[in-house]
């Protein structure tokens, strides 16, 4: 397995998974529509090949989680699933 220096996480960023090539998969908070004033989805990006999802929050913002702990529980979900099996390697700095 590769190993990478310990550095500090993009802002945002609120979970992070290691793929086997070396990249990273970031979850992170975002607004689905740039007419959005407020985070609705949690979205999961591959730093190492082009492959995301997002996952919608629950309708019921009022919650403690604002509606995100589903979400992001997907959005783990799917980052871990994809960090097992993507050999991208990460992009340069």
């Amino acid at each position: 397995m590769t190993t990478q220096p310990q550095t500090a996480w993009p802002e945002n960023t609120v979970a992070r998974y290691l793929t086997v090539g070396g990249a990273t998969v970031d979850i992170t908070h975002d607004t689905r529509y740039a007419s959005d004033t407020q985070p609705n989805i949690s979205h999961a990006q591959c730093n190492g090949c082009p492959a995301y999802t997002n996952s919608g929050w629950s309708a019921y913002a009022d919650r403690w989680d604002n509606g995100s702990a589903g979400a992001d529980s997907a959005a783990c979900a799917w980052a871990q699933t994809h960090a097992e099996t993507c050999r991208a390697l990460p992009k340069p700095a």
